[in-house]
């Protein structure tokens, strides 16, 4: 089924089909009112709604928007900000880029990054609100919505009952249990610049959570450098080292942000970042003709043997 713009899908082992079918019902509809709040693209959804916001004025906002405005100011305080949800003037302008296949130039972007940075916004816990520090500051969540969707999901499904699930938002999964007669769910990695192929030996999973990011097929040629779709939103450019990265952490709201950063960072930073969100990293490059691969952490303990 497709959601939050990506196919969504929702695998459950139970002996109560009826049961199975109601919370799938609920599941999905759970996420359409998540995609109604953070929706950079719907014009009526609350996050789209902050845009109007009056500079200074506290805004309070829903339990889930602000859980996800929390988890997005951690995930920038610890992805040395490159992972920023303000990233909005960025998105859209190289969004448009893409679009038109006209590279934005040194002065758009410069304009654009001036209303980036995650300090432009004020959250205060014991309010629930949000407050804007300066126009024009427009928040995407494409970085972490998917994976915070995943999760609410798995929880649903856990409260139920049933204990042997798969939640999949477009790569972004968390899975619980085992499927029958099986030691974990078998997950497939990307070759990279290969946008079906996968390597041979696939992951197998047990109550964790995975996300994938890469860009190779998203990508603009300027005097011979290709700049992805992934957005470093210190420099306001699209990362010019293409990588595969595929990230286990203990859910999926994490894993689904930190794919991103690890993506944008150079790898020493991110040894230090997947041991602090208690995750490992797998990193594949093509050079030359040939796969690198590194990983981070016990990623390894986690191929099929």
């Amino acid at each position: 089924m497709q959601k939050m713009g990506s196919p969504f899908n929702i695998i459950c082992y139970t002996n109560l089909v009826q049961k199975a079918d109601s919370v799938a019902n609920e599941s999905f509809k759970l996420v359409d009112s998540i995609t109604h709040i953070c929706s950079d693209y719907d014009s009526s959804s609350e996050l789209y709604k902050l845009r109007s916001s009056v500079i200074g004025k506290p805004v309070k906002v829903s339990k889930i928007l602000f859980e996800l405005l929390m988890a997005s100011k951690d995930a920038y305080n610890n992805s040395y900000g490159s992972f920023d949800i303000t990233i909005g003037p960025l998105s859209l302008l190289w969004r448009s880029a893409r679009k038109s296949k006209i590279f934005p130039t040194a002065g758009a972007i410069d304009s654009a990054k001036a209303f980036v940075n995650f300090r432009y916004i004020q959250l205060d816990s014991l309010s629930q609100t949000i407050t804007f520090l300066k126009p024009n500051i427009k928040l995407d969540m494409g970085g972490i919505a998917k994976g915070y969707a995943a999760d609410k999901v798995a929880a649903l499904i856990k409260s139920s009952g049933i204990i042997n699930a798969l939640v999949d938002a477009g790569g972004d999964m968390i899975v619980m249990g085992v499927p029958p007669q099986k030691k974990g769910w078998r997950i497939g990695v990307n070759i990279p610049e290969q946008q079906e192929a996968l390597l041979n030996t696939k992951l197998l999973l047990t109550n964790k959570a995975v996300a994938t990011s890469g860009d190779a097929f998203q990508n603009m040629l300027y005097h011979g450098k290709k700049y992805g779709h992934i957005i470093d939103a210190r420099t306001g450019y699209g990362v010019t080292f293409h990588r595969n990265v595929t990230v286990v952490s203990p859910n999926a709201t994490t894993a689904d942000w930190l794919a991103t950063a690890c993506s944008i960072l150079p790898l020493n930073q991110v040894k230090i970042l997947a041991k602090k969100c208690k995750s490992e990293v797998f990193i594949t490059v093509l050079q030359n003709g040939r796969i690198r691969k590194v990983s981070f952490g016990n990623f390894d303990a986690y191929w099929e043997q």
